[in-house]
């Protein structure tokens, strides 16, 4: 039965806590993505001269980024949406919005954003921690414990379909039988709708060096590909695993001089937006400029000629179908020849997770809240805008689980650009988890700044843990842990 819901102000809910402190190497996953030991590892497989161009693309973003004064305050032209689940993520299919979370929660508005049907709903069911729309029909939702739902009448009926017994962190569905995950360990593709799932045969090794799958897209029926990074961080370096004959074999692609933020399907091509060094070979070195590149196969990569200057001052980041953030406050079309762009009020809780309509804008993150969207001409780009949020990958493959409360997500950039403080911090986090395994509360200590305590506790926020069970009962809990921050200065 369908349940319609009107955007208003969260209130949050108490909850018995049960007390734990652990030290850091406890969470494996969070670790592996944020430690001070992590960023000193070298790639033994990456040549000297791909790490010389690592380290100017990170010196040019360093000369370009600028840290954001975030307020704790939302501004009023956002509404922050009451859902009877926990929003975790959101799409957009062209019309209307969809998000997805626990209790395997979906729900759908089709008013930009004011009012939200449930279309699907199971009290302390599977958490869903991805939802998307191949076409208006087409879409999918996949989380925890294997959890796949498909929808071929435009999100009316969802069906149960079979992913395994592990958690789904990542997917992309082309079709109702070609399917690409990604689980805790695995990178798995199916070609009949998931009732049988086979490993990507990684031949060349790479997926021991590059161990982060940052994004993976399933194009159509023979065509699938990953963007795995060395870390996990969007700046970090990245290389391409495809397959063109429906995974019977994989090669690997590397796109060189480039960092690429963003990899997604749109326009039935995929496309991989970033920046790309260019006159290396002049006095003086190279230096970084926007790039949006498009491919058929995965193989073979085109630059796009449209104009890019909206993406100069901050880089283009968190792309959708719908177009990328210049900024917080702009989204910028990339894909077309000549770019068309829309403008919202910034928000400083923005998350990369977003989706938007012609006439809206919504995101998720310690809640769901949208906005309305403005076309606006290509003029009132150039004014100074605060940048967009950062991308960061759920965790590398093969973590072991740990020990404790099991992370399904808990990434964080561990490199924070800041106009005035550099060094290295230790960070004291205190988090309340609630019984479905989502952050209800965090204290964030020992960064340098307000706006880096922000950050951090935006991006903490967004974690997700399997629900903790006594005596056979999920219940909340506190998690007491450190970490350590790199924190660089902007020039």
């Amino acid at each position: 039965m369908e349940r319609s819901f009107v955007g208003s102000t969260l209130i949050p809910q108490g909850s018995r806590d049960i007390s734990f402190s652990f030290r850091s190497s406890i969470l494996a996953e969070f670790l592996a993505s944020t430690s001070h030991s992590h960023v000193e590892q070298s790639c033994p497989g990456i040549e000297m001269k791909t790490k010389r161009i690592f380290l100017l693309l990170i010196c040019s973003v360093l000369l370009i980024s600028s840290a954001y004064a975030a307020s704790e305050n939302t501004d009023p032209a956002w509404r922050v949406i009451d859902l009877p689940f926990h929003a975790l993520n959101i799409a957009s299919d062209g019309t209307s919005l969809w998000v997805c979370g626990t209790d395997e929660g979906i729900a759908v508005s089709s008013d930009a954003g004011v009012h939200w049907t449930l279309k699907h709903h199971t009290r302390d069911g599977n958490v869903l921690l991805n939802i998307q729309f191949a076409n208006s029909k087409f879409g999918y939702a996949a989380g925890t414990g294997g959890a796949l739902f498909i929808t071929e009448d435009g999100g009316q009926t969802w069906t149960s379909r079979s992913a395994g017994k592990d958690e789904v962190l990542q997917i992309s569905f082309p079709d109702p039988q070609h399917g690409f995950i990604r689980t805790r360990t695995s990178l798995l593709f199916t070609s009949d709708g998931g009732d049988h799932w086979s490993s990507v045969d990684d031949n060349s090794g790479v997926l021991s060096r590059f161990q982060y799958p940052f994004s993976l897209v399933a194009l159509d029926s023979k065509h699938f590909a990953v963007m795995l990074k060395q870390g996990s961080a969007q700046y970090e370096p990245q290389i391409f695993l495809t397959t063109c004959d429906g995974g019977k074999s994989w090669q690997v692609v590397d796109i060189p001089s480039t960092t690429l933020y963003s990899f997604i399907r749109t326009q039935d091509k995929y496309w991989a937006i970033g920046t790309e060094v260019i006159d290396k070979n002049k006095p003086g070195g190279g230096h970084a400029v926007p790039v949006a590149l498009y491919s058929s196969d995965g193989s073979h990569w085109s630059h796009s000629t449209a104009d890019l200057s909206a993406c100069r001052s901050e880089m283009c980041v968190a792309c959708t179908g719908r177009g990328c953030l210049s900024s917080n406050g702009v989204v910028v079309n990339v894909y077309s020849q000549v770019p068309s762009y829309w403008s919202f009020s910034p928000n400083p809780k923005l998350t990369s997770k977003w989706a938007a309509t012609p006439s809206a804008i919504c995101f998720v993150g310690s809640a769901l809240q949208c906005t309305g969207l403005k076309n606006v001409a290509r003029a009132v780009i150039g004014q100074e805008t605060a940048p967009g949020p950062v991308a960061v990958s759920p965790g590398p493959l093969n973590n072991s689980a740990s020990q404790g409360p099991q992370c399904v997500s808990c990434s964080l950039d561990r490199i924070i650009v800041d106009r005035k403080i550099q060094g290295t911090f230790v960070i004291k986090l205190t988090l309340v988890v609630g019984k479905n395994g989502t952050v209800m509360d965090v204290d964030v200590g020992g960064a340098p700044t307000q706006e880096i305590t922000s950050r951090i506790k935006q991006q903490v926020q967004q974690w997700l843990f399997e629900p903790y069970v006594v005596n056979g009962s999920p219940v909340a809990i506190k998690v007491n842990f450190r970490t350590q921050v790199n924190v660089l200065r902007s020039r």
